[in-house]
């Protein structure tokens, strides 16, 4: 296995990740299909956003789904460039280098507010749900500023971020600060104040989005009662039913029925 270069992280935070990233399985709440949905629309999310962005070294902002979770997008996202990722937790860290397919992905153990890489270096970052486990605005601003200062002038960061309007975002962070998932949720925000932070940190926001608008709870336990009765029959409805969530994104009422906001910023040239 390759070396991995270790950063100092959040104390509390590390200790909490690290929990996490010892389980054997922490991502079991997620149906296949499900996880083959958030890859596909990520990735394509992605490829979307940089298009036309020559990119030779690529970061990723945690290491959760290429560690544990078939959701994973970062193996094959580009190929040809260096890549790295990294996480707060050793042992997620570890464990997606063993998972890793691809001999230009790299891992390291680091915390998005205190990032040891050179500043101007990135072509492209991509950070996905990550800084929404942060405790506070001045956290996820702090991360922002981090990012946009290891980017390269013209680079572009894509970010997503929990939606904050969505029913069922309270909920599960309620569940989330009792233990019941996990994972603990922190501070998120709006795409507006998303876009607000992305601005005071020096970069121009592209694009806007709303990504996936599959009910959570409801989803979830209704795909988890299919599976447990219908095994892998149960394919055929769940297909069905993410196509139907997937037609929401076209109504007015998006802005409340994703599960998460999404940006693109780009570091201005000179």
């Amino acid at each position: 296995m390759a070396a991995l270069v270790k950063t100092e992280p959040r104390a509390a935070s590390a200790q909490e990740w690290e929990r996490v990233g010892t389980r054997e399985s922490p991502s079991w709440y997620l149906d296949p299909l499900v996880a083959e949905q958030r890859r596909r629309i990520h990735q394509e999310l992605v490829w979307q956003w940089t298009r036309g962005l020559a990119i030779q070294r690529v970061l990723k902002t945690d290491s959760f789904e290429e560690a544990h979770g078939n959701d994973c997008i970062l193996f094959d996202l580009f190929p040809r460039a260096c890549s790295l990722g990294m996480d707060l937790s050793l042992s997620t860290a570890r464990r997606a280098q063993l998972r890793s397919p691809n001999e230009r992905v790299r891992f390291l153990v680091g915390d998005v507010v205190n990032l040891a890489i050179r500043p101007g270096s990135i072509d492209a970052i991509v950070s996905t749900s990550t800084l929404d486990h942060l405790d506070s605005r001045v956290e996820l601003e702090r991360a922002i500023g981090q990012l946009a200062d290891v980017l390269r002038p013209g680079g572009v960061l894509v970010i997503t971020l929990d939606n904050p309007w969505n029913p069922a975002y309270a909920v599960l962070r309620w569940a989330s600060h009792r233990g019941w998932l996990p994972f603990r949720l922190g501070y998120t925000a709006s795409l507006s104040c998303l876009t607000r932070c992305l601005q005071d940190a020096g970069l121009e926001v592209t694009a806007t989005g709303a990504l996936i608008h599959n009910p959570r709870i409801v989803s979830t336990a209704f795909f988890r009662a299919l599976r447990l009765l219908l095994g892998r029959r149960a394919d055929v409805p769940i297909r069905a039913l993410l196509a139907a969530f997937a037609a929401l994104e076209r109504l007015p009422t998006r802005g409340f029925t994703a599960c998460f906001v999404a940006a693109c910023a780009r570091k201005p040239l000179g």
